[in-house]
């Protein structure tokens, strides 16, 4: 059941520096201003939309943060050089697409949250593959989330049970962080944007964990039934 998971940290663990390399440049600078936004909206017990900037602000920037992602951990799967500049061309060719497919997603999802807690946790689960289609395969709104539905199909109570076990785990570590930073005194902005980047750069691994399974359904694909053999 949580085989994936586990490659998952296992290909964390050993590129941990390279993801970190790419974003800590490309999202310090978004993060300190969301952390600056967030500061300002509670000194000034600010009402109506001023709360919602800075998630308005990440939610804008993560199209191009979680492409380049993706397509540094194609050319670390493949063993290929990258580069910065290379990730980054790749996050705003992708932004407008991927920023339509996570606007979509999240209303959906959030439907079904409201349906009850198990059908939002399914639509996650059929979704969480849209954004490789349009990363990697160059794929429109319906394509993507079609295709990922049906690429999901058969594997989603993995995906579900994965994704929940690594989110809780990330929750756990945000939370020790937090603490920690409040044990020694350590609070404010700087703490803010610390705690911030540790969480971006752990949250890598949803989308490694997604990665995974995304090759292995491109694998079936190929293959025409069955699971394929396995791969990094």
């Amino acid at each position: 059941m949580f085989k994936r998971l586990f490659e998952t940290m296992a290909f964390f663990k050993a590129f941990a520096i390279d993801i970190a390399r790419f974003l800590i440049p490309v999202t310090l600078p978004v993060v300190m201003l969301e952390t600056a936004l967030s500061f300002r909206a509670m000194e000034m017990e600010a009402a109506g939309a001023a709360p919602w900037l800075p998630f308005l602000v990440g939610f804008l920037f993560r199209p191009v943060y979680t492409a380049g992602l993706i397509w540094q951990i194609t050319r670390l799967v493949e063993g290929l050089p990258w580069t910065l500049r290379e990730c980054l061309a790749v996050g705003f060719r992708c932004w407008r697409h991927l920023l339509v497919v996570y606007a979509v997603s999240s209303v959906l999802i959030f439907a079904g949250l409201l349906a009850f807690l198990i059908p939002g946790l399914i639509v996650l689960a059929r979704l969480s593959l849209a954004e490789f289609g349009v990363v990697l395969e160059g794929m429109g709104l319906k394509e993507a989330l079609a295709r990922s539905n049906e690429r999901v199909r058969g594997a989603t109570l993995e995906v579900v049970g994965c994704t929940l076990v690594l989110t809780f785990f990330l929750v756990g570590l945000d939370l020790i962080t937090s603490f920690l930073l409040q044990r020694f005194a350590l609070q404010g902005y700087a703490a803010g944007v610390l705690t911030s980047m540790v969480f971006l750069v752990l949250s890598s691994t949803l989308t490694i964990l997604f990665y995974r399974f995304y090759d292995l359904a491109l694998r079936r694909e190929k293959a025409g039934v069955g699971d394929p053999a396995e791969g990094p």
